[in-house]
């Protein structure tokens, strides 16, 4: 500390301004401040939940530190995203824009908070690079982030700016299959893909077509897929959309295209008394040539020293960097007892099926794990997603029962020092059915901090955020779980439907329907929707032509029984839909 009270410090430093502000503002003054106090809300929120401190905010600019680089740099996309669809509501030349530049670098920093130097100079400079809506990183800021946050970042070259005596090299900050924040695309550019690594596990190859063999290889995938998926940094496709190639005859290059991702990993198990070998192979999906591939010939008794060695190879040739920069947050604890195990590898065998007998065979398998190896938070979380998935699905007559002892095995598993965040989306959802709705967002929220690749974290999340009256969040997080999971359920696109419809984009809704009852003609979440959209878009008979439609598909359906099941934490937004399902014709 310096005779003044000055330190100097390294911090990341985020400078905003908005784009048109001067134009907006002789259009239409009062549309714009409104437009400009609700932006500025959501600088505060996403700058606050990002560790990081408004410093000013004095006209249509923001000013900000943080204590990570990688905060600054979610906060920055969040931002935009946030910002972009609310611009959505807008008319074309009515939208306020911001531009945003992030920098890490030295700051001066006084006793009251305030911030000078060259490190504010050069993000304020940053800002005034990108286009309307963008976000523009310096050389240090991407270096520090890069791998780390579920960006790419595309270079632009050097350029030289206003009172800075060198030139400054820039990034611009693209979220990976997002325009503006709104349309999803599963098309990437080669760029785009070597810049954030994308990865899909295809089914592992059995030597035999015994049911031990099968399961040998699918459990040898999925204790691989579980470990990679809390990894940041790296988009990890599904199991649930990998799952389509197992029987399938395609090249390493239409797979990776079809699926997006520029890396697929194949292998090959073959069991041999209480020996396992096991060949894995790391494949570049743009020229079909494998970048390595071993072979590991283990006693069974190691089995998971094989996939912890396997990970780790791909994290080195990936240069993923981890969610904690702890290994110990992604290696999982090695299952001993050899019946433990067996029961392991048989049981995700029977789950991943999806029916229902399996399901009851998987939970009777995950039992065992539970009670053989205690230690270990494998058996309780399954167990416990095998009984939510039958109250789910409706594959048991007591629904009731399942949820509640779902909660007990989730309870228990989320307790444990290796517990995978699968017990936590869980018992998040039966939170959410409680109508507890602050636990619910807890949970869930933890369970993407532990899992930020997995599909079913993020998507689950997205169901919470909605029905806690947070559809652009809820939104966010569909179109990232639609990312890893191309081949999704249809109340994915249902859920991205009803939650563009609170947002007001009813024509984004409306497609998410059709594309929700193009995979299933019988949803019944998009066809209420659907009802909604059409009376909004003032097509009363085209609504009460769906109620018909909903009535066809459950001919018992009632406004209040429906409203019943509905966990909303905004009771008024309940009311609102019940009324609008009623004036198209469906019965109270």
């Amino acid at each position: 500390m310096s005779d003044t009270g000055v330190r100097q410090r390294l911090a990341a430093i985020l400078a905003a301004d908005a784009a048109g502000y001067s134009r907006l503002m002789a259009a239409d003054d009062r549309a714009t401040v409104t437009a400009l106090d609700a932006a500025r809300t959501v600088f505060q929120r996403c700058i606050e939940s990002s560790r990081g401190r408004v410093i000013d905010m004095a006209g249509d600019s923001v000013l900000a530190l943080f204590e990570t680089a990688t905060g600054a740099v979610d906060a920055a996309l969040e931002i935009q995203r946030t910002l972009g669809l609310d611009a959505a509501r807008a008319p074309e030349d009515r939208r306020l824009r911001f531009r945003i530049g992030v920098h890490l670098g030295d700051v001066l920093e006084k006793p009251d908070g305030t911030i000078y130097g060259d490190g504010v100079n050069i993000a304020a400079r940053l800002q005034t690079l990108p286009e309307a809506g963008g976000i523009a990183l310096s050389a240090a800021m991407k270096d520090a982030v890069c791998g780390r946050v579920a960006a790419v970042f595309v270079d632009q070259g050097e350029r030289k700016v206003k009172n800075l005596p060198n030139p400054v090299r820039w990034y611009r900050a693209d979220v990976p299959g997002s325009v503006e924040g709104i349309s999803v695309s599963h098309t990437r550019t080669a760029e785009q893909l070597s810049a954030l690594p994308s990865l899909a596990l295809l089914p592992f190859r059995a030597a035999g077509p015994d049911v031990e063999q099968a399961s040998l290889a699918d459990g040898v995938r999925i204790d691989l897929q579980q470990a990679l998926v809390k990894m940041s940094g790296l988009i990890l496709i599904a199991v649930g959309t990998t799952n389509a190639y197992r029987n399938r005859d395609v090249s390493p290059q239409q797979a990776a295209a079809e699926m997006g991702v520029r890396y697929l990993v194949e292998g090959f198990v073959q069991k041999a008394g209480d020996r396992a070998r096991i060949t894995v192979s790391l494949i570049d999906g743009q020229s079909g040539q494998a970048i390595w591939s071993e072979k590991y010939d283990r006693a069974l008794d190691d089995t998971f020293e094989v996939q912890d060695a396997i990970t780790e190879r791909i994290v080195t040739e990936l240069d993923v960097k981890l969610l904690s920069g702890e290994p110990a947050r992604v290696w999982r604890k090695t299952l001993k007892h050899p019946r433990a195990r067996e029961a392991w590898y048989r049981g995700m065998h029977e789950f991943m099926k999806g029916q229902p007998e399996a399901n009851a065979l998987a939970r009777g398998c995950f039992e065992q794990v539970a009670k053989l190896a205690p230690q270990s938070s494998l058996g309780p979380t399954m167990t416990a997603l095998t009984l939510w998935w039958e109250a789910f699905r409706g594959w048991t007559p007591t629904p009731q029962q399942s949820i509640e002892r779902a909660a007990e095995w989730a309870g228990r598993a989320i307790t444990m020092t290796d517990a995978d965040g699968q017990a936590h989306t869980v018992m998040g959802h039966i939170h959410l059915y409680r109508r507890e709705h602050d636990k619910a967002l807890e949970l869930a929220e933890q369970a993407v901090a532990i899992r930020p690749s997995c599909t079913h974290a993020n998507g689950h999340l997205a169901n919470i955020l909605y029905y806690c009256g947070r559809p652009a969040d809820a939104a966010d997080r569909l179109k990232q779980a639609m990312r890893v999971s191309p081949i999704h359920p249809p109340w994915y696109n249902a859920l991205l439907a009803a939650s563009y419809k609170e947002m007001r984009l009813w024509r984004e809704a409306g497609a998410a329907c059709q594309e929700a009852l193009r995979k299933k003609a019988d949803d019944l979440d998009a066809l209420l929707v659907r009802i909604e959209v059409n009376r909004a878009s003032g097509d009363a008979a085209a609504a009460r032509a769906i109620a018909g439609e909903v009535l066809g598909v459950k001919p018992d359906f009632s406004v209040s029984t429906w409203a019943g099941t509905q966990p909303y934490r905004d009771r008024g937004m309940l009311e609102r839909i019940s009324l609008a399902l009623r004036e198209a014709g469906l019965p109270e």
